[in-house]
């Protein structure tokens, strides 16, 4: 496999070079069977690594390790590739898998159903092992274990995609969506109030759903008037969320608007840490109701936010001449605020 990464990469002209830059002992004795020649990462050498890097030599690391003596032994790959992220202290770390990422299967519950998970943070990904083990299948658990000592290590983000996919790895690093999962560490460090350069990113995000009539028309001149109001959720610096909080101080009250996640998104929980952030900014300014306007997503936001049902009075009075002449008839649902 080594020889055939150095043909592939003399051949789009960059220099190369296999390393013995891992540092292995035995890994002994297990459960009573004598390992032999498998071995465990002691080491890994970053001088080395980072003087090839500094020389614009790519480094092909194959998972064998030496020990002081010279001795060679087999190491995971998965293992290899974690170690050697957490100490480079790389920005991401991509797993080439047979499959097209994290996949649950759901057999006993629905159907021989599968799920895929297009993102998941380090905290859900430990639960998933934790509680859903033996739904993945098993080369996978082992990745998902290193992706998780990786971050925990410093990694911001791991990523596993199907290295059989024609440019999939292209995809991946610079499309919006991917075509993988991605791991990755705190989420919340991932909502952020928006920027003007967001502008363009939020009118696309809701674009499909001002033409469903599920929010009101704005256009980017509007929504770059009112930026300031907006936050967004990015997964990989990219916005795959945002939502807006608009305060009416005098009647303590803020209404959390234009929520909306991008389809290939959905149904992982975006759209609910969106809500609670902003009913976390809601509560920090001291308003002690929050609310919003709904035609079509009035479940949802009583089931995961627990806003009940209200009325158009009881809106602040200028937000109230704004939705009668609307024309739209949303719900209005209300949350009380603790402080």
């Amino acid at each position: 496999v080594s020889h055939e990464l150095l043909e592939g990469l003399s051949t789009s002209d960059l220099k190369a070079s296999v390393s013995n830059s891992i540092v292995a002992h035995p890994a002994g004795i297990l459960q009573g069977i004598d390992q032999q020649h498998t071995g465990r990462v002691e080491r890994i050498d970053t001088v080395l690594l980072n003087s090839l890097l500094k020389q614009d030599i790519v480094p092909v690391i194959p998972p064998i390790g030496c020990d002081g003596e010279g001795h060679s032994f087999r190491l995971n790959s998965d293992i290899v590739a974690s170690e050697v992220a957490r100490a480079l202290q790389a920005v991401k770390l991509i797993y080439l898998t047979t499959q097209s990422g994290l996949v649950i299967q759901k057999a006993k519950k629905n159907n021989n159903k599968e799920s895929f998970v297009r993102q998941i943070s380090v905290d859900d990904a430990e639960q998933i092992l934790k509680k859903q083990r033996d739904d993945i299948t098993g080369p996978m658990v082992s990745k998902i274990e290193q992706a998780i000592k990786a971050i925990r290590g410093g990694v911001p983000r791991v990523h596993l995609i199907d290295g059989q996919v024609e440019e999939g790895l292209l995809a991946e690093v610079f499309s919006n969506e991917g075509i993988g999962t991605l791991i990755h560490a705190n989420e919340y460090v991932a909502i952020r109030k928006a920027q003007k350069k967001d502008t363009r990113a939020i009118h696309s995000l809701i674009r499909n759903s001002i033409a469903n009539d599920e929010l009101i028309s704005r256009t980017r001149a509007e929504i770059e008037k009112q930026v300031d109001e907006f936050f967004v959720f990015e997964v990989d610096k990219n916005p795959t969320g945002c939502a807006a909080l608009h305060f009416f101080p005098a009647e303590k009250k803020a209404e959390l608007a234009c929520l909306c996640v991008d389809p290939r998104h959905e149904n992982q929980g975006v759209g609910t840490k969106l809500m609670q952030y902003g009913e976390s900014l809601a509560k920090a300014a001291g308003m002690q109701e929050l609310f919003c306007l709904s035609t079509q997503a009035i479940n949802f936001f009583q089931q995961k936010g627990g806003f009940l049902p209200g009325s158009p009075d009881m809106l602040p009075l200028s937000r109230k001449e704004k939705y009668d002449k609307s024309g739209r008839n949303s719900l209005v649902l209300v949350k009380k605020l603790n402080s």
